[in-house]
């Protein structure tokens, strides 16, 4: 080894050495998180053993949210530095610890590489603790205040000899000069002399008192304090008295207002019209209203001795059991639907929402759930399924009803053009070239209802065959072309020269074609129309963009409904094809029934329109 190498191994264990001996845990590394040197302090940060040597490792390791780190490293890189940055890590053994970091970049002067130094402190205490006062902050609107103390001696008739100044002049608004020589019941508020004096009384007996009084600011006002005062004897005799008082106005008008919050709250919890009630995370209840009582129809002795499971059927157990693992780390679920079991036997359809608050170890501990009974929206909505069964039905009936009469008349009508029609004067053949046009539209009409009717059975599912969806999209633009050019339409079309899944073609077909038909009637002359196709995890999504008359948000609410019809009236953009308003609700379903998604963007009236479907992408 020579000089030089020896004299840098020397200066890098010496070094090593003092880091060591720090009272914070040292580290550096590199701008990616890798570690290059630490200090024995980060192993007991960390609780592993001092001999392990964690160069190299990463601190993705250990950051337990990578939303955090990312800060982390944005303030770091923006600033150049962070100051008291606290971190949740988990460390080897699964441990959570709450760290304050301190770090900088600093970059070598013979390199272009960027590295970190910093510290770290171990805040996990401190930081569970400031935690646990913020909860109690949330529930009862009280901040735990510290105060500064008051120290004073008294002589034997209670006059004041010696005051820590500051504190009496911070608490009590008082220079020394105006507090000596006086008594502390000369400050105290006259209501409450007749107590001090029973205290004092028993303090002499007992060597020591404890009492809490109002005593004046020199602004006039009262404070509320804490006096803890021991007598001192000489010669068996009372000398003076050491007092340590402590401002407490805050916490008396804390405890007050938590009186009131808690009031507010058993009002709240007992008046509310939804059931709510908490459980430990066993479910055993802990707490019930009134509510929840009367919907389950158990006393409330009852329910504090039952579990959440005991009321629910079997086959949520294992839903809700899940759905509380899940949201562990959230704290909270959304709003979902669930059973009871009601006193007399019957199920009650229920929504439900819950809440997980931790303890001081930020362990969950206690459940809290607001119940809603939704027996009657539930009833609502069998009712809504079953008249709109009654719909579909009805729908199928007349359209099989009209199609009967309507082959009829536009049979006679083409046998009465095709072999009469030189017969004819020209005002006839135009009147039957008009109920031919008519039929032909009711025909449209009657179709889109049977689609309708049949897409809305929850049993048809599409008849799913290997296509060349591609092949598709340019058979549909070569049919829809003749009407593109009667209106001066460009078509551009950047489609995969082949993409091979499953679909039912003819539903597909129609998705196509009335989405392009949509494009070309709703465009001003002389516009253009893109076609594009893109494969992205694991879907085909289709999109067709046009610079037509596009919409507003009032309309894109509804153009994917049930006869959503947007009207174009005086807008020159028709070509005297009327629609019915279920194109794109027949679309959608066709859509979705195969897996996928149908949705639009607009920027506006006349910004034009881009629609998207998906589809997946089947390979075998």
């Amino acid at each position: 080894m020579n000089l030089t190498k020896r004299e840098d191994v020397i200066s890098r264990e010496k070094f090593q050495e003092i880091i060591n001996n720090l009272d914070v845990g040292y580290f550096k590394g590199v701008l990616n998180g890798k570690l290059l040197i630490h200090n024995t302090v980060i192993n007991k940060i960390l609780r592993i053993d001092p001999s392990v040597d964690l160069t190299g490792t990463h601190s993705s390791q250990f950051f337990s949210d990578p939303n955090v780190q990312k800060s982390y490293y944005d303030e770091l890189t923006k600033n150049g530095f962070v100051k008291d940055f606290i971190v949740k890590i988990r460390n080897p053994e699964g441990e959570l610890l709450y760290i304050q970091l301190n770090s900088h970049l600093i970059k070598e002067d013979d390199q272009n590489n960027i590295f970190i130094e910093g510290t770290a402190t171990n805040v996990t205490e401190k930081y569970i603790l400031e935690q646990s006062l913020k909860e109690t902050e949330k529930k009862f609107n009280l901040i735990a205040n510290n105060t500064n103390d008051l120290i004073a001696i008294l002589n034997k008739n209670f006059e004041h000899v010696f005051i820590n100044e500051n504190a009496y002049y911070s608490v009590l608004g008082y220079r020394k000069e105006e507090i000596l020589g006086k008594r502390p019941r000369d400050f105290a508020h006259p209501d409450d002399i007749k107590r001090i004096s029973k205290s004092m009384k028993r303090g002499l007996l007992q060597g020591e008192l404890s009492e809490e009084y109002r005593t004046k600011h020199k602004n006039g006002l009262y404070k509320w304090i804490e006096v803890k005062e021991k007598f001192i004897k000489e010669n068996n005799e009372i000398a003076g008295a050491i007092l340590i008082s402590r401002d407490i106005t805050e916490r008396k008008n804390a405890l007050q207002k938590i009186k009131e919050s808690e009031n507010k709250y058993r009002t709240l919890f007992e008046s509310s019209t939804d059931g709510i009630y908490s459980t430990d995370m066993e479910g055993l209840f802990i707490e019930v209203n009134e509510a929840f009582i009367k919907m389950l129809g158990y006393s409330r002795d009852d329910l504090l001795k039952m579990r959440n499971h005991q009321l629910t059927p079997k086959k949520w157990h294992e839903i809700e059991d899940n759905m509380l693992f899940t949201h562990l780390s959230a704290g909270e679920s959304k709003v979902y639907e669930k059973e009871y079991i009601h006193k007399n036997g019957n199920i009650l359809p229920v929504s439900i929402r819950f809440w997980i608050l931790p303890d001081n170890h930020a362990d969950p501990y206690r459940i809290w759930a607001i119940v809603r009974d939704i027996t009657g929206i539930k009833q609502i909505e069998q009712k809504l399924k079953e008249v709109n069964r009654m719909k579909s039905e009805f729908l199928r009936r007349a359209s099989h009803e009209l199609k009967t009469p309507l082959i009829s008349i536009k049979g006679y009508t083409d046998l009465i053009l095709t072999l009469y029609s030189e017969e004819l004067i020209p005002d006839i053949i135009s009147k039957l070239e008009e109920i031919d046009k008519g039929c032909e539209r009711l025909q449209y009409i009657i179709n889109n209802l049977l689609s309708t009717s049949k897409l809305e059975s929850p049993d048809l599912k599409p008849k799913l065959e290997k296509e060349d969806l591609s092949f598709l999209i340019n058979y549909c633009v070569d049919e829809l072309h003749p009407l593109a050019v009667k209106r001066e339409h460009s078509f551009n079309i950047e489609i995969h020269d082949s993409i091979i899944t499953r679909f039912e073609k003819e539903e597909i077909y129609a998705v196509i074609s009335n989405l392009l038909m949509n494009a070309i009637k709703y465009t001003s002359p002389r516009g253009w129309i893109d076609i594009k196709t893109e494969i992205k995890d694991d879907f085909i999504i289709v999109s067709i963009k046009d610079n037509g008359i596009g919409f507003t948000e009032e309309e894109k609410e509804k153009i994917f409904k049930q006869f959503g019809k947007i009207e174009r009236y005086g807008q020159g953009l028709d070509l005297g094809i009327d629609g019915t308003g279920l194109g794109l609700y027949i679309s959608k379903k066709i859509v979705e029934s195969h897996g996928g998604k149908i949705w639009m963007e607009s920027k506006g009236k006349n910004k034009g329109s881009i629609f998207y479907f998906s589809l997946p992408l089947i390979k075998d």
